[in-house]
């Protein structure tokens, strides 16, 4: 199961009285001109450089950003001996801002796609496992089919792609099974996955057949992030068989990354099944043959029960004839 995520779309009645008015003047008083100057100011760390960026004067950075503190009441950024950087109000709205602009440059290529000539637009949210082993060979074949409709995929971890598909701004998210999800919407598995040991194939037990955990001892780890699935098998099964096991000073779900620290010697990581082929790619990197008793959750899809758009539903049906018959719930 992920982490339970927060399905509020909105201000809800839980916002404090003081949550509710900054919600208020944020609304009422920030432009977008605004939002991308606290996105420079916080690259840049300089009024000059980050005004420049934005083809501003100086003078007017300086009277966008005092505006926004006015209306917020709260210092954004503090100078420093090199320029200015963000306080602790200044980060948290940057870090949300940063996804707001993100949303509309998405929005953005979906207008241009339909201006281009696009039928019709899909929005995608997709964990990378899901993007690996459902995606990928899904939308080639959909992309036969349907040749003008423009696919939009948002890849991210799980909790905050449902919070956008809670939102409306996904139709569907490719992910594992929620722990919670309000009623409208549905989980369906699609395909089931486990985790595996993966390596070098230049590594001593490559080619092994039924290689103990404890074999691995002194095997220098590279760390699932601690958001996903398969951290939760690390932790509660190779650590209890390893408890000293070393492990790399990065946890990482990106496969370059990952492909290049397995060249390290004695390297390992364990893997959801459902991404290994996209570290095989080139040659470098085998499955060792390690039995865990752990399991993962399925893959699957999050879509609203009823209100799906008929090429969702279209793609899905593609999906079920691809993929395997999903796992019995």
């Amino acid at each position: 199961m992920s982490n339970d995520f927060d399905d509020r779309d909105g201000l809800d009645d839980a916002a404090t009285p003081q949550g509710r008015l900054l919600y208020s003047r944020l609304t009422k008083h920030v432009r977008l001109r605004q939002l991308q100057l606290l996105v420079a100011l916080q690259q840049c760390g300089s009024v000059v450089q980050a005004a420049a960026t934005l083809h501003m004067s100086q003078s007017a950075a300086t009277q966008a950003l005092a505006e926004m503190e006015r209306v917020l009441d709260i210092r954004l950024f503090e100078r420093h001996a090199r320029g200015i950087r963000p306080t602790l109000a200044g980060q948290t709205l940057v870090d949300t801002v940063r996804g707001v602009l993100a949303a509309l440059e998405e929005v953005a290529e979906s207008l241009a796609a339909i201006r281009r000539g696009a039928a019709a637009a899909l929005r995608l949210g997709a964990i990378p496992a899901a993007a690996l082993a459902i995606l990928s060979p899904l939308l080639a074949r959909f992309y036969a089919e349907h040749p003008e409709v423009h696919v939009d995929v948002h890849e991210d971890a799980s909790t905050r792609l449902l919070s956008q598909l809670l939102g409306g701004g996904l139709d569907a998210v490719f992910c594992r099974e929620p722990a919670l999800l309000p009623g409208p919407f549905a989980f369906e598995p699609l395909l089931a996955d486990t985790a595996v040991v993966v390596a070098a194939r230049s590594h001593a037990l490559a080619g092994r057949r039924d290689v103990p955990l404890q074999a691995l001892t002194g095997a220098r780890w590279v760390l699932p992030t601690a958001n996903i699935a398969v951290r939760g098998i690390f932790e509660a099964e190779v650590l209890q068989a390893l408890p000293d096991a070393p492990w790399f000073p990065v946890s990482t779900v990106s496969l370059p990354i990952l492909e290049g620290l397995l060249s390290q010697p004695g390297a390992v990581a364990l893997v959801p099944l459902s991404i290994a082929p996209g570290l095989q790619t080139h040659a470098r990197v085998c499955r060792l043959d390690v039995r865990l008793t752990g399991r993962l959750a399925p893959l699957g899809v999050v879509c609203r029960r009823d209100q799906a758009p008929a090429l969702l539903t279209e793609m899905l049906s593609l999906c079920r004839q691809m993929l395997p018959a999903p796992p019995a719930r």
